[in-house]
């Protein structure tokens, strides 16, 4: 198998509390699936380092299916913690998200050593990962995101940051998202790219997995020319 040296970062929230706004799938045991599945799936095709941060004291490996990572030479770090149910629930998913990504930097053995990474919500793997990896490497992509399909607002569920530039655009940008008032973090990240980095049109990643929204597989379409050429901001 061949390997990708780069780190992806999956973040999962498998026991959510009652009442978080717009979240049908809401049977613990099949949030751990799918789960457990996207890793899986991550780990097959060659990510060589994967962190699963989970924001509700869960773990979705036990050590002999991290042993499973090892022979592959997958290293797979988990990490978790008991998110402020209150706040998720008064300001949304988005909130909670930004929280988990900024507890995983400041307590993951792994992210320690790495300057940038992947980060995918759990559930989800990109079925055309070597190709986008490929792609930041040759132009020495700093940062992207990429526009959600069907509205001007960004996909969240996927995208590369620095941690430099985490620390100080995209997690602000996610402490402001409030679903109540129609700020999600889609819309809030939309806005900060806008604000900070160049507007293009690369590679679209090709995102396979369940959503939590809707408790239903995404909508998985082939987009012709927008499959190369879709919307994205990025830096350099």
């Amino acid at each position: 198998m061949s390997m990708i040296n780069s780190l992806v970062l999956i973040t999962t929230a498998v026991n959510p509390p009652e009442g978080v706004f717009c979240l049908e799938m809401k049977n613990v045991t099949k949030r751990r699936i799918a789960s457990k599945g996207a890793v899986l799936f991550w780990s097959a095709l060659g990510v060589k380092k994967i962190v699963v941060a989970d924001a509700t004291g869960q773990f979705l490996f036990d050590n002999s299916e991290i042993n499973m990572f090892k022979e592959i030479g997958v290293k797979l770090e988990q990490i978790s913690y008991i998110q402020n149910n209150e706040l998720v629930i008064t300001r949304g998913k988005g909130y909670g998200e930004g929280a988990l990504i900024k507890y995983a930097i400041n307590n993951s053995d792994l992210l320690k050593y790495e300057e940038s990474f992947f980060k995918c919500t759990g559930k989800v793997y990109c079925r055309n990962f070597a190709e986008i990896f490929d792609m930041v490497q040759k132009n020495n992509i700093k940062n992207i995101f990429w526009k959600y399909i069907l509205e001007e607002t960004m996909d969240t569920r996927f995208f590369y940051t620095s941690k430099d530039f985490c620390r100080d655009f995209l997690l602000p940008a996610y402490e402001n998202t409030n679903d109540m008032i129609h700020a999600t973090s889609e819309h809030c990240i939309f806005k900060m790219a806008n604000q900070t980095l160049i507007k293009g049109s690369l590679t679209r990643p090709l995102l396979t997995g369940f959503s939590g929204s809707s408790n239903e597989p995404y909508p998985d379409v082939g987009l012709g020319f927008l499959d190369q050429h879709f919307p994205c901001w990025f830096s350099q």
